[in-house]
């Protein structure tokens, strides 16, 4: 990253002028805390000029470049004001974010940078340079614009290093999942890489750009609630896909809270969802607050986003505009609507449990899955499985498998695909394909269901539909060297030259270890 704070403080003392009408520091402060990054800019290009020695101007200085990006140029006008003694406390990770970005290289296209590890990374930059720029298209126009300055996505290679950079506890990020914020005005995400089973990026690109067109939109007064809930519904127009919002797990968690009445209460994560207390809480709130929001606009259509972001903009309460564009007296009379109205949606009550959050290669063999990760007598079943599968004796090892179910508990997803296995094993295609396809119903996130699912579709010679498949699972995990090889085949075979060729540069990045791209 470049040092910009010397050379631009030495350029603007010598040669600009000061402006007639002075504005401070905590003007450029508050345009900050509005999200409005450019007006920070205004401001303290001005300060430079009238005083760039100032505390004040130092300070504004480094909370602009950090909002920018530019981690180095943050750390340097802050170390100045250690130096004087002038630095006020923080919580602001100057330092730890220059360190966490140390090494991250850039891709760029209008209007977009985005950082990333060198090595087998790289394989991000370009469908990440695409969906952050499709977000853009699709959500400045829904919310009636967007920022106006480059956005920045820092993508970084563990999840230590993204905890790092986010200013987040620890244990907020292992307890609730967290991997990607909107914060400062740019994106921060954590590398699938730095997940066990990788986790669906693209779409967390996109639900972060939501947060930060909102807030941009907004001045930054929608509440947590509010902003969860639009970016979690809204996450997949990026892509055409608005349908499939929420989970299997989570249709059943709301569908139980629907019947007990124990929702998560607004309160608890007022703050951020990082700070709830497990990925089951989260899960849940998540679902409340994306189906408060499917109800708003069946009741007023897209067509109320604009209104929403104005009128929260202009000092409204959020809740009271919510309610009225919802065609509701107040608040309560909108929650009371919302139950009803999840009360009639087809939710699917199967009992599943959160997949585990497995960072930066830690973990067992089967510490992704929900179930046998927490329990050690039954994943016993499941090695032996493995071992007698491996020989050769795929009846035996189902009748091990079958063992390490506990029908109590929700079903495990590494199970269900071992099981496909050993059914194609037994010949029994059919059967093994509709066990693989049930688990990605069940676990469209678990990337070893999809791969399973992917090549029983193309053992049955079901090419367009094992693509989508392998498609599937690339999403999710896209340094498996298979996957590659399987996309650039079968889009070889179905003609789309252009999409094989970029699967074999992917494939070429996995085998040289991003030596060659």
């Amino acid at each position: 990253m470049r040092s910009w704070f010397a050379s631009s403080v030495l350029c603007l003392v010598l040669f600009a002028p000061a402006p007639a009408a002075a504005r401070s520091a905590s003007d450029g402060q508050a345009c900050l805390r509005s999200s409005d990054l450019t007006c920070a800019q205004d401001v303290r290009e001005e300060l430079l000029r009238r005083a760039p020695d100032a505390a004040d101007t130092l300070r504004l200085v480094a909370q602009t470049a950090f909002h920018e990006g530019d981690y180095e140029a943050a750390l340097a006008a802050w170390l100045v004001l250690e130096e004087r003694g002038l630095a006020e406390e923080t919580y602001t990770p100057y330092a730890a974010t220059a360190a966490a970005a140390t090494g991250l290289i850039e891709a760029r296209t209008t209007g977009v940078l985005l950082r990333h590890d060198t090595g087998v990374d790289r394989i991000l930059a370009e469908e990440g340079l695409e969906t952050l720029v499709q977000a853009r298209s699709t959500y400045d126009a829904l919310f009636g614009g967007g920022p106006d300055h480059d956005i920045v996505l820092d993508i970084f290679p563990t999840a230590s290093r993204f905890t790092a950079a986010s200013g987040l506890p620890p244990e907020a990020v292992q307890n609730t999942g967290v991997i990607a914020l909107s914060k400062w005005n740019r994106l921060l995400l954590t590398s699938p890489r730095a997940l066990a089973r990788g986790y669906n990026w693209k779409d967390t690109i996109s639900h972060e750009y939501i947060h930060l067109v909102v807030s941009w939109r907004s001045g930054d007064r929608v509440p947590v609630w509010l902003q969860e809930g639009l970016a979690k519904h809204l996450e997949g127009d990026w892509r055409g896909g608005r349908a499939g919002y929420l989970s299997v797990h989570q249709q059943s968690l709301l569908a139980e809270a629907l019947g007990t009445e124990q929702f998560v209460p607004f309160e608890k994560f007022r703050q951020s969802m990082a700070y709830l207390d497990s990925g089951e809480e989260a899960a849940l709130a998540f679902a409340q607050v994306a189906t408060m929001v499917h109800f708003l606009l069946e009741r007023g259509t897209d067509a109320v986003l604009v209104d929403l972001m104005d009128r929260i903009r202009s000092g409204e309460a959020s809740e009271d505009v919510v309610a009225d564009l919802a065609g509701f007296e107040d608040f309560e009379a909108f929650r009371e609507g919302w139950k009803d109205f999840i009360a009639q949606l087809p939710l699917i009550e199967e009992q599943l449990a959160t997949l585990p959050v497995v960072l930066d290669g830690s973990g067992s063999d089967f510490s992704s899955d929900p179930l046998l990760s927490a329990r050690a007598d039954l994943a016993k079943f499941a090695r032996i499985g493995d071992l007698l599968r491996d020989a050769g004796r795929p009846e035996a090892a189902i009748i091990e498998y079958d063992k390490a179910v506990d029908p109590d508990a929700p079903p495990s997803p590494m199970l269900l695909a071992r099981k496909a296995v050993c059914l194609e094993m037994m010949g029994d295609v059919s059967a093994a394909l509709a066990v693989a396809e049930e688990g990605v119903t069940l676990y469209p996130e678990f990337p070893l269901l999809q791969v399973t699912v992917a090549q029983l579709r193309d053992t049955s010679g079901q090419k367009p539909a094992a693509i989508e498949a392998w498609k599937a699972a690339h999403d999710l995990n896209p340094f498996n060297p298979t996957v590659q090889r399987a996309l650039l085949e079968g889009y070889e075979s179905v003609g789309k030259t252009d999409l094989a060729a970029r699967h074999a540069r992917y494939a070429r990045i996995l085998s040289t270890g991003g030596a060659l791209d």
